[in-house]
């Protein structure tokens, strides 16, 4: 049960990755390229993988101590606890006071956007924690890997997240939706941040469900 929950999260979360700033800028990078889109892709979508599995690997070992530590026996009532916190902060829009980076992509990166560009940019964000993160799903997709057995999911659920935003930002006919998205408002929010949100309270209501009945 948790590993389909983690899977499910960890796409989940790549896949709003596109509702961010950083997010926005690569789908700009990929527009505004003079070199070739196909090979920039391809370069941004390997760079992304790798750095998703970074981040696998080093949640991998911190799942591989905590099971150590027999601190995973508790991980039911912690994840539904953590989750009506995460409905909490969604529901008053307060998901900015989670941990998550800052780090700021320089313009020359969309301006030049080359293959160094595409490279850099694909570790970066395929690493997850380094940029600004929007909503939840990102730290529900961490919660449930410290928490996966066998650690090596947690690898596995890395190189997942990590080859899913590689290819949400890539792909032509999700970046001409996106965009579409945007020019859309439902109630204070674009269609893209509403559909984001909806998504997040079906997903953390249905796990706090499936975990509570197994």
């Amino acid at each position: 049960m948790l590993t389909f929950l983690l899977f499910v999260f960890a796409v989940a979360a790549a896949i709003s990755s596109v509702d961010t700033t950083c997010g926005l800028n690569v789908l700009g990078s990929l527009e505004s390229t003079k070199v070739s889109k196909m090979k920039y892709a391809v370069v941004y979508i390997f760079f992304c993988t790798l750095g998703g599995l970074l981040t696998g690997l080093i949640i991998g070992g911190a799942n591989f101590l905590l099971k150590g530590a027999q601190l995973d026996l508790y991980y039911k009532p912690v994840i539904i606890l953590i989750f009506l916190l995460f409905i909490g902060l969604e529901l008053w829009n307060k998901a900015g006071l989670l941990p998550s980076g800052n780090f700021i992509v320089p313009s020359v990166w969309i301006k030049d956007a080359g293959y160094r560009t595409a490279a850099l940019w694909g570790n970066i964000l395929g690493m997850g924690f380094i940029t600004l993160q929007a909503g939840v799903l990102f730290h529900c997709y961490v919660l449930i890997s410290l928490f996966s057995a066998p650690w090596w999911l947690s690898v596995t659920a890395g190189f997942c997240f990590g080859l899913v935003r590689g290819m949400v930002f890539s792909l032509p006919f999700i970046r001409s939706f996106v965009y579409q998205m945007l020019k859309k408002r439902v109630f204070r929010h674009t269609a893209l941040t509403a559909m984001r949100l909806f998504a997040s309270y079906i997903l953390l209501i249905g796990s706090i469900i499936l975990i509570f009945m197994n």
